[in-house]
């Protein structure tokens, strides 16, 4: 499930390379499609395996790992279930 309506870009920083999360995927599904090698396992955002640190964008957090507090002062993002409120999400991967 993606957080929030609407297509966003997510990119990885450390490769540069920039990927179009649409409406009705998850960061995640949309980087594993892509043949981006992640940890993860629930996908449903209780785990917390894919959890990764973000560099700039407003992720639209929708997990139940950590509070919105929480993931703002780590800079982190849950990304099976995360969306974005910006257009552009920059990971740290």
């Amino acid at each position: 499930m993606k957080a929030s309506a609407g297509s966003f870009i997510v990119e990885l920083a450390r490769s540069g390379r920039c990927f179009t999360v649409t409406e009705g995927d998850t960061i995640l599904g949309t980087l594993r499609d892509a043949g981006v090698d992640l940890a993860y396992s629930c996908e449903e955002g209780i785990c917390g395996a894919c959890e990764v640190k973000y560099l700039t964008g407003v992720p639209d957090h929708r997990d139940f790992v950590r509070t919105p507090a929480e993931h703002d002062e780590r800079s982190t993002v849950i990304i099976c279930q995360a969306g974005c409120k910006s257009d552009r999400l920059v990971l740290d991967v």
